[in-house]
């Protein structure tokens, strides 16, 4: 069976007629577009300044997305605006460095907790 990224909604089963057989790319020098994922219409042709904060919407699993607080180049970050993470997929770094920047934070802040000096 198929895996496909939940945000898809489609049946993991396809009917051959759909299938077409694969051909590598051999000219390595050829330039490889980093395109939207499927469903997904938005772009932005502004540069991302920094991710604020997120939020995690939704009570189910099937349910639950994140969204972001942007804030944008040469916008204020009283201006930033909050944005689905499926949308962000041109800044897929900006993204991994903030979550990284998270955990780090989380794991720094709990140490010495509950600890008294001796």
């Amino acid at each position: 069976m198929l895996k496909l990224p939940e945000r898809l909604k489609l049946h993991p089963t396809f009917h051959v007629s759909f299938l077409k057989p694969y051909h590598e790319d051999l000219d390595a020098e050829r330039v490889q577009t980093k395109r939207a994922p499927p469903l997904v219409m938005k772009q932005f042709d502004r540069e991302l300044e920094k991710i604020l904060d997120h939020r995690t919407m939704g009570h189910s699993k099937k349910n639950r997305r994140t969204d972001f607080l942007v804030q944008w180049k040469g916008i204020s970050e009283a201006e930033a605006s909050w944005e689905r993470d499926v949308t962000l997929w041109q800044f897929e770094k900006e993204v991994q460095a903030y979550w990284r920047s998270k955990s780090t934070r989380a794991s720094t802040s709990a140490v010495g907790v509950g600890l008294s000096a001796p």
